[in-house]
């Protein structure tokens, strides 16, 4: 991702990048869609049986007046702090991915293209922190709002735009204004935070890790 920003800013390249929140993604995860995607990779149905057991085998009941009513099955959802959840909502973004792909492929949509040997770079995920990356032109907003429409009514999965950021290298700021309105999101301000890691500034500045660094301090005082 730095390596994106870097060189679209040094190069002004026409490069737009959109930040995505998923609104309580682990909790509104259709479990039709789950089942969906393990078969389409290829797990064994027997698996694919003992994971749909392990969802449905939950049962929850709701505070009232601090009376809990009757239990009742969930119909959708990954129960977070069970250790298969990270796992499985992997191989649910995996859909996201594989719609970008598509698009790529129909070309509906343009990727930016990074380095010496012309990399594309299209999305990049770690479990639902996910940003989009492509030329920037209103092709390609088009195209992400789609795919991401599609997306959560397969899925589940909702996009909320008023914590989703968006911005572009290589157009006016008039344009990036129209982009984000069209997206009904929020203008990306650089340097941004991803992951915990600072990017789209100088990273040879000692300053810009020093939040980090204490951090880390901070953690590892706890451990004696």
């Amino acid at each position: 991702m730095h390596e994106v920003v870097e060189e679209a800013r040094k190069e002004q390249k026409s490069c737009m990048i959109f930040k995505v929140d998923f609104e309580r993604a682990y909790d509104s995860v259709s479990w039709n869609f789950l089942s969906y995607m393990l078969r389409r990779l290829g797990f064994y149905k027997k698996w694919i049986l003992w994971i749909e057991g392990c969802l449905k085998s939950a049962m929850v009941s709701v505070l009232v007046n601090g009376s809990p009513t009757t239990d009742f099955v969930p119909q959708k959802g990954l129960r977070q702090g069970d250790p298969l959840v990270p796992l499985l909502f992997n191989i649910v973004a995996e859909g996201l991915t594989g719609l970008m792909r598509e698009v790529v492929n129909q070309e509906m949509f343009t990727e930016f293209f990074v380095g010496e040997k012309n990399v594309p770079v299209s999305i990049l995920q770690y479990a639902d922190d996910t940003i989009f990356f492509g030329e920037a032109n209103m092709q390609n907003v088009k195209t992400i709002k789609s795919i991401l429409r599609a997306f959560e009514l397969a899925s589940g999965l909702k996009i909320n735009y008023a914590k989703s950021c968006f911005e572009a290298m290589g157009q006016s700021q008039q344009w990036i204004m129209q982009a984000a309105g069209y997206l009904n999101c929020r203008i990306l301000s650089m340097p941004f935070t991803y992951l915990g890691i600072p990017i789209g500034a100088n990273p040879r500045r000692s300053e810009l890790w020093d939040p980090i660094i204490r951090k880390s301090e901070k953690k590892l005082a706890r451990w004696k």
